[in-house]
C-alpha cells in the first residue's frame, strides 16, 4: 500500500506544470540587469541610427532574424537597415518588454522575451508592433555582447 502511494505521488508530480521559476538555470541579478541594459541600448541604437552605441554592444558576428521575414543579416547588413529605418523618418515612441525569461549556460544567456513597440512618423501617425524574441547574449571580457536575435509579431 505505501508503495502505491509513493508511485501516485511521484506520477502527480511528473505530470504537474513547472514553476515559472523552473526554465532552467538563470544568471543572478546583477547580470540580469546588465543583460537588459545591453539590450535596451542595442535596440534604441538600432531606431535612433546611433552607430557608435550599436557597435558597442553588437559584436561583428550578429546573426539577426527581424520580424518581418526576410533573410538573416550580418552586423553591416544591421546598420544598413538602421540607416534606412532613420531615412523613413520614423521615430521611437514607446519601447516596452513585458515579458522576460532568462536561461544561463556558461557565458552564454538566451533571453526568451516579449515586446511592445510603437513608432512615430514625421507626420504623427503611430505604428504599434507586439512581438517576441528570442534573443543570445555572450560574456567577454568581463561584458555581455548582444550575439544574435530571432524576432516575431503577435496580433495585437
Amino acid at each position: 500500500m505505501r508503495f502505491s502511494v509513493v508511485v501516485v505521488s511521484l506520477l502527480l508530480a511528473a505530470m504537474s506544470p513547472l514553476p515559472a521559476q523552473s526554465f532552467g538555470p538563470a544568471p543572478d541579478a546583477a547580470a540580469q540587469r546588465e543583460i537588459l541594459e545591453v539590450r535596451e541600448a542595442a535596440w534604441r541604437a538600432f531606431f535612433t541610427n546611433d552607430v557608435a552605441a550599436f557597435k558597442r554592444v553588437v559584436p561583428d558576428e550578429l546573426v539577426a532574424m527581424g520580424w518581418g521575414g526576410g533573410p538573416w543579416q550580418d552586423r553591416d547588413q544591421t546598420l544598413a537597415s538602421m540607416r534606412e529605418f532613420a531615412a523613413s523618418g520614423m521615430t521611437i515612441d514607446q519601447l516596452h518588454f513585458p515579458q522576460n525569461v532568462f536561461q544561463q549556460y556558461g557565458d552564454a544567456v538566451i533571453l526568451y522575451t516579449s515586446f511592445h513597440l510603437v513608432l512615430k512618423g514625421a507626420n504623427g501617425e503611430k505604428q504599434e508592433t507586439l512581438g517576441r524574441g528570442t534573443e543570445i547574449f555572450v560574456r567577454r571580457n568581463g561584458h555581455w555582447a548582444h550575439t544574435g536575435w530571432h524576432l516575431d509579431t503577435v496580433g495585437s
